[in-house]
């Protein structure tokens, strides 16, 4: 086996996973030796379906996971679930024994879920398996960088989670990110209000005032460019100037940065001690098998993690 530098899991093998890698590969222009984790079989199979090459070439290989059993497009599963944590487990014994950068497949969350309780997404999943703390979870394109203070939670906790702490530790990390990866000096960072009107000056709720506003004074005293907290309606139906948006919940930014990054965006995890990137989407069980999938997004997640892990 070569070398790995970018590994790519498949996701959940009845997705649109295996059918977005199999075109991003064939279409990508990476430089970067890549390993694809998943099942040889599935990856085959969509390719003779859907009538795709196998682009496995010189600095293309497959690591096969060999699981017995047919996954059927549209048809996830505890089986399916099985199989996506098993990539994943996988491509993190491939990074821990020889490093490089890592783009996960899309998964089905609640398949997964039926062999591991309590399972959230695959963020969480490797800050577990790397031991981190602070994890942030970031989408880029180029059109838009926004970044989530709270991740999959429910809306009627997202005020008790966002505390000044974890507000200082996300704006830490984007900060640094921005500097390191995208190379902007000093990052002008904008930062949502959680309540309509960015709170109205406490009419409509006053975490604006008691968790943003103490935190974003003090690192404004330091130098760092910071907006907010700015009302989230008005403030992404202009053009935006910022670097990077904060956004409380995730409907908040990901509904804009998804209408306007369509297909040219990815997650981008800050925090982990690789390069992870994931397409900005999910395994759409509505449409695999159909040849409808468009691989934009995975393709564009290989670029970033390909650039990143190069830089």
């Amino acid at each position: 086996m070569i070398s790995p530098r970018l590994i790519v899991t498949t996701g959940d093998p009845c997705g649109i996973g295996p059918e977005v890698v199999l075109r991003a590969l064939a279409s990508s222009s990476r430089r970067l030796p890549t390993v694809v984790v998943g099942d040889l079989s599935v990856l085959e199979q969509t390719a003779r379906r859907l009538k795709l090459p196998l682009p496995f070439r010189k600095g293309v290989e497959v690591f096969d996971c060999g699981h017995s059993g047919a996954f059927k497009p549209g048809k996830s599963g505890k089986h399916a679930g099985k199989a996506s944590l098993n990539y994943l487990a996988a491509a993190v014994h491939l990074l821990k024994a020889g490093g490089g950068a890592l783009v996960t497949g899309p998964v089905t969350k609640w398949a997964i879920e039926q062999v591991r309780p309590g399972f959230v997404g695959q963020t969480e999943y490797l800050a577990e398996a790397f031991r981190v703390k602070d994890v942030v979870m970031a989408f880029v394109s180029p059109k838009m960088r926004v970044v989530l203070l709270t991740r999959h939670v429910a809306l009627r906790d997202v005020s008790r989670l966002a505390t000044p702490r974890l507000l200082r530790t996300t704006l830490s990390l984007t900060r640094s990110v921005l500097q390191k990866q995208f190379r902007i000096s000093n990052p002008r960072i904008a930062v949502c209000g959680l309540n309509p009107h960015a709170g109205e000056q406490g009419l409509f709720g006053d975490e604006e005032q008691r968790v943003l506003a103490p935190v974003l004074r003090a690192l404004r005293r330091k130098g760092w460019k910071l907006e907010g907290p700015v009302a989230a309606d008005g403030f992404f139906a202009k053009p935006l100037t910022a670097d990077a948006v904060i956004g409380w919940y995730h409907d908040q930014v990901l509904i804009p940065f998804k209408m306007a990054a369509r297909d040219t965006g990815c997650q981008l995890s800050i925090g982990l001690p690789i390069i992870r990137t994931s397409p900005d989407h999910g395994s759409a069980l509505d449409i695999a098998g159909k040849g409808r999938a468009n691989p934009g997004a995975m393709a564009y997640a290989m670029q970033v993690a390909s650039d990143a892990h190069r830089a």
